[in-house]
């Protein structure tokens, strides 16, 4: 009989071609019909996998936000969406009304979990996009001079979220109404590769693998929910879950592993970018920490990358930059002359101390050079220049560069109780220090006077605020998001938050009782090591400066866990830091001169050189706004944060590597287990098989032999199966002829299925025995039979 496909009982009949619908099941026999239509089945799969893709990518953007707090909204986004998308499709509505429906429920979505309660009977009104619009702006001021990572809040979450309502609606529209296979998981991967270039490198290596798996299981269900469907078949037909699902997770966790373990191994991997996408606009590819002090909370990378050493006679607060102007939410740099540095920057006050520093830069970008209060003598003078009013020094020749060196002399300044107590604060020189932006809240200036209603003097005034700060709020980079218009209530409602709300708020709550104050943004003194002080991105920090008439500034420090050397005579703290990773057998610190040490400068009278032209007005707004600890990690490091903190990683490696390893075996020991209830049926799979194993040795039967003569075929052109061929083939006649012969399994059944089990084994010996070891390999993992 030629140009016959061969079938079992239930699909052949009298030598016919047959689909399976066409013959009702032999009475007495399983009809091997599935629950669910195939097709369904296989469009189920391939959702589920797409789902699967898009939460990868959700996954992503655990590299610009702190924390995993965003990663329930976008995991339920892609249920929903994909869901609902699998739902249209069954309904049979068009693509040109399932599309619009979409992308209409994602809207929904996204009002419902951002703006939820300016909602109308759960509908969207213009309160909402009111909200929605003020948000986007606030972003679209920002994105440019943001840097990673950024609180889940205050117009980044709703960014992140249209973002993601984009992949899903596209890819689902890609992969189902226009029958694309790796083509659909495009939008996800080029919104995984802009978030992965503008974000921090956390756990880039497990996310990129993820995110590769998935896509690989995504990719095997598309296609093979597409694939023509196979309407002959030989033995019962086998459902798609049984045919995809092995397939798609054993090859998505092989690439997956391999990616992860090879990519980060591959020559070049950590050498720095050709173009650096991090750091806002047009700035150093180096770590910055801006000037500017943000009081919306802003969540940070607590980054152990050294920026910069110092060499000093003690330690000190390494300053930045001092900043006068407050908008309501920003502290920044008004426009300000800059003098020359071949003189004497800024005459020494009553009692300070000489502090010589020499300053090594590591990784610390933009053009502000750190140094000690209050800097009285610079060196190199070409391309440095100073600014009196704000104590700043800046690199004007361009940006700081690893091995910049500078030799700076200060005048720590050194402050008495009994001074500070009978010192007037009343002008500062300049009305901007007073200065507070219309609408200001009047409740934060009722506060202020609560908390010091019992203090008689500015100085008692600034210290009882200090001591409020740090007794009763608490110190934290977990943040919650807010959507509140005045961050400063929001931090005296919540009291919780970290230096920048910290100094900020200290700041403009001494303004209202007219005291002048500003905020400083520099660095605590770093790791001492005996010999220089290594300052990491972590020890970045802001504190508050408070005037005195005839004293000048004089820092306190409000935010708890911090202290400023120097200061605990007259603030009653003494110096604290970020003290996470210092060897606690470092060699300490230098002592630090008091207030009545004799090692002091006389002052000076010594007018500042002419200055040169101005610091343009936008000079604060140059650099990407970080908070202590802000800065990106190396570019050149390879380790993600936190990496020294999970011993239990490799473990965690080697399991996965072995669950890979065995799950080909684990798949096969299962699928046999699996076999159907039918003679007939279990030698249909054996038979099936076997055919698929001398195709490794290059037998190609066409389909319309039957078992005898594919049998013969296979002697011929492999001889050593001619004997379990043969009789696999004749067995399998058996079963499809034989009146009654594939039917339940009774004891003859059992003893022919035996048999034809250890025919199967010798073939599938014989083969592995001829082929070579790489295809061994991977029949082992591709063979799930």
């Amino acid at each position: 009989m030629t140009n016959t496909a061969v079938r079992s009982p239930d699909v052949l009949r009298d030598g016919a071609a047959t689909s399976e619908s066409e013959y009702p099941a032999r009475p007495g026999r399983p009809a091997h019909e599935p629950l669910i239509d195939p097709q369904v089945s296989s469009e189920l799969i391939a959702t589920i996998a797409l789902a699967l893709f898009s939460i990868a990518v959700a996954a992503g953007f655990a590299r610009v936000f702190g924390g995993w707090q965003f990663l329930d909204n976008f995991i339920a986004m892609a249920v929903i969406g994909h869901g609902l998308g699998f739902v249209l499709r069954r309904l049979r509505v068009p693509g040109v009304l399932a599309v619009p429906i979409l992308v209409a429920a994602m809207v929904w979505l996204i009002a419902f979990v951002h703006y939820r309660s300016s909602m109308t009977m759960l509908l969207p009104n213009g309160d909402t996009l009111e909200l929605f619009r003020l948000e986007i702006e606030l972003v679209r001021e920002r994105f440019r001079t943001a840097v990673a990572p950024v609180i889940y809040g205050g117009g980044w979450d709703v960014l992140a979220a249209i973002g993601m309502a984009l992949t899903i609606v596209l890819g689902d529209t890609f992969a189902f109404r226009a029958f694309a296979r790796a083509e659909a998981l495009v939008p996800g991967g080029v919104l995984f590769v802009f978030v992965a270039a503008l974000g921090s490198d956390r756990d880039r290596v497990a996310l990129t693998a993820a995110l590769i798996g998935a896509g690989v299981a995504a990719t095997v269900a598309l296609r093979a929910h597409h694939a023509p469907e196979q309407r002959t078949v030989i033995g019962a037909r086998r459902s798609p879950a049984r045919m995809i699902v092995p397939a798609a997770l054993g090859t998505a966790l092989v690439v997956a592993l391999a990616a992860a373990f090879i990519g980060p191994r591959l020559p070049g991997a950590d050498a720095q970018p050709i173009y650096e996408t991090r750091g806002g606009s047009g700035g150093s590819v180096t770590n910055v920490v801006s000037p500017l002090v943000d009081i919306r909370s802003r969540l940070t990378n607590r980054s152990d990358t050294e920026l910069f050493t110092v060499r000093a006679d003690f330690e000190s607060y390494w300053r930045l930059s001092a900043l006068p102007r407050f908008d309501g939410t920003t502290w920044g740099l008004p426009e300000r002359s800059l003098s020359r540095v071949d003189g004497e920057l800024s005459p020494a006050r009553d009692g300070a101390a000489e502090l010589r520093q020499e300053i090594t830069i590591t990784s610390l970008g933009a053009k502000f050079v750190p140094a000690a209060a209050d800097p009285r003598a610079a060196s190199p003078q070409d391309g440095l220049r100073f600014n009196a009013d704000s104590s700043t020094l800046l690199k004007t020749d361009g940006d700081l560069a690893t091995g910049d060196q500078f030799e700076i002399v200060s005048a720590s300044p050194r402050f008495l109780v009994e001074d500070l107590q009978a010192a007037t604060s009343t002008d500062a020189g300049d009305p901007i220090y007073l200065e507070l932006p219309d609408g200001f809240p009047s409740s934060i200036g009722e506060v202020a006077r609560s908390v010091t209603a019992g203090a008689s003097t500015p100085y008692e005034v600034a210290l009882t605020l200090q001591n409020w700060f740090r007794s009763e709020f608490d110190y934290s980079l977990e943040v919650q998001a807010g959507h509140s218009n005045n961050a400063i209530e929001g931090f005296l409602r919540e009291r919780v938050g970290y230096c920048e709300q910290f100094a900020g708020s200290y700041a403009a709550m001494l303004r209202t009782l007219g005291i002048p104050a500003r905020v400083a943004v520099g660095f605590t003194p770093g790791n001492f090591d005996g010999a220089v002080y290594s300052v990491l991105g972590k020890n970045a920090h802001a504190w508050p400066e408070v005037w005195f008439d005839r004293l000048g500034w004089v820092p306190f420090e409000p935010t708890p866990g911090r202290g400023s050397p120097g200061a605990e005579n007259y603030t009653n703290v003494p110096p604290q830091q970020d003290s996470t990773g210092i060897d606690p057998n470092a060699a300490g610190v230098n002592p630090v001169p008091s207030a009545n040490n004799d090692q002091v400068i006389a002052p000076q009278t010594t007018s500042a050189p002419l200055g040169d032209p101005a610091v343009p007005a936008g000079v604060d707004q140059a650099l990407p706004p970080e908070e202590s600890g802000g800065p990106l990690a190396d570019p050149t490091s390879t380790a993600s944060e936190g990496s020294a903190s999970k011993p239990w990683g490799a473990p965690i490696v080697v399991a996965l590597i072995g669950l890979v390893l065995a799950l080909p075996a684990l798949i096969r020991r299962w699928r046999r287990r699996q076999q159907p209830a039918d003679t007939a049926g279990a030698v249909a799979a054996l038979w099936r098989q076997s055919v698929a194993d001398v195709g490794e040795v290059g037998l190609r039967p066409r389909a319309s032999l039957t078992p005898a003569e594919l049998a013969a075929a296979a002697a011929a052109a492999f001889p050593v199966v001619a004997r379990p061929f043969t009789s696999l083939a004749a067995a399998m006649t058996e079963v499809s002829y034989a009146p009654d012969a594939g039917g339940s399994l009774d004891e003859y059944g059992v003893r022919r299925l035996t048999e034809c089990r250890q025919w199967s084994r010798q073939i599938e010996r014989a083969v592995n025995d001829s082929i070579s070891p790489v295809a061994k390999i991977r029949r082992y993992f591709t063979r799930l039979g």
